[in-house]
C-alpha cells in the first residue's frame, strides 16, 4: 500500500474508533433545557430516571415561590427565556391563562405527546388547566401540610392529636410550634376554631381568627421559619409537635424519631403544582418529553420513596402497596377529610396586616 493510500485508511478507520466513543452519536444529541421548579421535586437520585428516559438535561433554576415564578413569566422576554416551569396550580391558573382566550402565557401543550398525563388520580382531573378546548397545565405532584408531632409524648388516639387544635389547646402550652406565615397559620387557625373553607372569611371571621391567635401566642416555643430550623425543633425536643410538612416528617423519621403527622378533621390542606412549558420556549419537543416523564410510573415511585411527596399519577399510586399509600396519605379521599386546597385568601392584604398584629400583641 502506498504511503498515501496507508494514510487515508488510517485516518478513516482512527476518526471511526474515536467518534464511535463519543457518546450521542448512537443516540440523538443530548440537549439542555432551561427550567423553573422546586428542586425539592429533582433530586439527585431522581434526575437520572427523567434525564435518561428523555436524553435531555435539566438545568434547573432556583425555584422561589409562586409569585417569583409569575414574575418571571411576565417579564419582557420571560415566555421564551425558560423551557419548562412548576409552580402551585391554583396561583398560576389566571396568570397562564390571562383574561380571554389568546392571552395565555403558556403554549398549548399537545397531549400526543404526554400519555402519561392521561393517567391522572380522580382528585386532581378537575385540576387541569384548560381553555376552549386546550390544555395549558398538567399537576404532577402534590401534598399536604398537618402537624408534625412526637408519638412519645402525645397520644395517636386522642381527639385533640388529629385537629389543628393539638396546636393551639393549652394543654400543650410551650411544647408547639407555629410557622411565621400569614397565609397558612392564619388558615389552620381558622379551621381550629371551626372554619370549613378559611379562605372564603369574610372581615369579622378574620377578626376573629386574630383575635383567637393573639390569644394563644404565649402556647407557642417560637414561630418557625425556615425547613432546618423546624426539623431542630423536633429533633432536639425542644418541641412536641409543629404546623409541619411532608418531607419534614420525613428527614426526622429517617433520624430515628418516633414521629408522624396527624390527619386533621377540622380541615387537612392539600396542594398540587402543575407543570407547564412557556409560550415561546425554544425547545419545546425536549420539554413535552420532560413533562411526559414526571407523569410517569418510574418518576413517581422514585420522588414518592425518596422525599415522601406525592405525584398524581394513578399508576404511582397502584404500583405502591396498601400500607404504603395509607402512610403516605394517596388514601385521603378514602378517610373522609375535610380537603381544603390552598388558595389565595379574598383580601392578602387585610391577612398580612392581621398577622402583623399577632406578632407584635
Amino acid at each position: 500500500m502506498k504511503r498515501r493510500a496507508f494514510l487515508k485508511h488510517t485516518g478513516q478507520a482512527l476518526g471511526a474508533a474515536a467518534f464511535a466513543g463519543l457518546p450521542g452519536l448512537t443516540l440523538a444529541q443530548q440537549k439542555t433545557i432551561t427550567a423553573v421548579f422546586a428542586g425539592v421535586i429533582l433530586p439527585d437520585k431522581v434526575r437520572p430516571i427523567v434525564e435518561n428516559a428523555t436524553n435531555v438535561k435539566l438545568n434547573n433554576l432556583p425555584y422561589v415561590s409562586p409569585t417569583d415564578t409569575v414574575a418571571k413569566l411576565t417579564a419582557p422576554g420571560g415566555t421564551s427565556r425558560y423551557d419548562f416551569m412548576v409552580s402551585v396550580t391554583n396561583f398560576m391558573r389566571g396568570p397562564l391563562l390571562g383574561e380571554r382566550e389568546g392571552q395565555e402565557l403558556a403554549m398549548a401543550l399537545d397531549m400526543s405527546k404526554i400519555p402519561n398525563a392521561a393517567k391522572l388520580l380522580p382528585l386532581f382531573r378537575d385540576e387541569t388547566i384548560r381553555r376552549a378546548g386546550k390544555t395549558y397545565a398538567v399537576p404532577i405532584f402534590w401534598g399536604y401540610d398537618s402537624v408534625v408531632y412526637d408519638r412519645k409524648k402525645i397520644p395517636e388516639d386522642a381527639a385533640l392529636t388529629q385537629s389543628w387544635k393539638v396546636l393551639f389547646d393549652d394543654k400543650y402550652a410551650g411544647r408547639v410550634a407555629l410557622r411565621d406565615d400569614a397565609h397558612q397559620s392564619i388558615a389552620v387557625a381558622s379551621m381550629a376554631m371551626g372554619h370549613k373553607k378559611p379562605f372564603e372569611m369574610d372581615t369579622k371571621d378574620l377578626a376573629e381568627v386574630t383575635k383567637f391567635l393573639i390569644a394563644k401566642k404565649k402556647n407557642f416555643r417560637t414561630l418557625w421559619t425556615q425547613f432546618g430550623e423546624a426539623v431542630n425543633l423536633m429533633s432536639s425536643g425542644e418541641v412536641d409537635a409543629m404546623y409541619g410538612w411532608i418531607v419534614m416528617r420525613a428527614v426526622l423519621q429517617r433520624r430515628g424519631l418516633d414521629v408522624t403527622n396527624n390527619w386533621p378533621t377540622d380541615g387537612l390542606l392539600f396542594w398540587n403544582q402543575a407543570a407547564f412549558i412557556p409560550k415561546n420556549a425554544p425547545n419545546p419537543n425536549e420539554a413535552h418529553a420532560v413533562l411526559n416523564a414526571m407523569c410517569g410510573v418510574d418518576y413517581g415511585l422514585a420522588l414518592t420513596r425518596e422525599t415522601e411527596y406525592l405525584v398524581t399519577s394513578a399508576g404511582t399510586a397502584a404500583a405502591l402497596s396498601a400500607n404504603e399509600r395509607r402512610k403516605l396519605g394517596y388514601d385521603i379521599l378514602e378517610r373522609k377529610l375535610n380537603l381544603v386546597p390552598l388558595a389565595w385568601p379574598r383580601s392578602m392584604d387585610a391577612w398580612i396586616e392581621a398577622w402583623g398584629k399577632v406578632k407584635a400583641a
